[in-house]
């Protein structure tokens, strides 16, 4: 996992994104959530219960930042994909900074049926492996827009 460096992976020639309709649903459900959590401490009123609400407000607020991170960019030398949490370890937790995957175009092979998983590698005997994404809930045309920029740098 890296964090983007342009002197590495040379300029992002384009962001793929979450659809709009996904990441504003998203954080509208984290904003009622944090509002609940403040509203469930003053009925409360104990000091436990504010420490609570603090959490899962700075909580929802990681949440959003996450969800307004790119999925994927592409850049002049490799192609940059933000995995799934469950594929970090601890550190990747704490950090506001987005992490991203970097896997070379020629090693593309293809993406999922459900656009959840990135297939890298050649298609012999154990020569393709299954890297998880999160490029199901990116709009249809940013679907096919990716598809296209990772051909067309794949021809290059």
């Amino acid at each position: 996992m890296d964090r983007f460096n342009e002197e590495i992976y040379g300029k992002v020639l384009w962001e793929c994104y979450r659809s709009k309709v996904y990441i504003v649903t998203l954080s509208l459900m984290y904003v009622l959530l944090g509002a609940a959590a403040v509203i469930w401490a003053m009925d409360e009123d104990q000091f436990l219960f504010y420490v609570l609400a603090v959490v899962v407000i700075f909580f929802c607020l990681w949440r959003i930042n996450r969800v307004h991170h790119p999925v994927a960019l592409i850049c002049e030398k490799k192609l940059l994909v933000a995995v799934p949490w469950s594929f970090f370890t601890f550190d990747y937790y704490i950090t506001f900074r987005a992490l991203y995957m970097p896997v070379a175009y020629k090693d593309v092979a293809g993406v999922s049926s459900r656009w959840n998983h990135l297939y890298i590698g050649g298609r012999e005997e154990g020569g393709l492996v299954s890297l998880p994404v999160q490029l199901a809930y990116v709009s249809r045309d940013g679907k096919y827009d990716f598809q296209n920029w990772v051909e067309s740098k794949q021809c290059e």
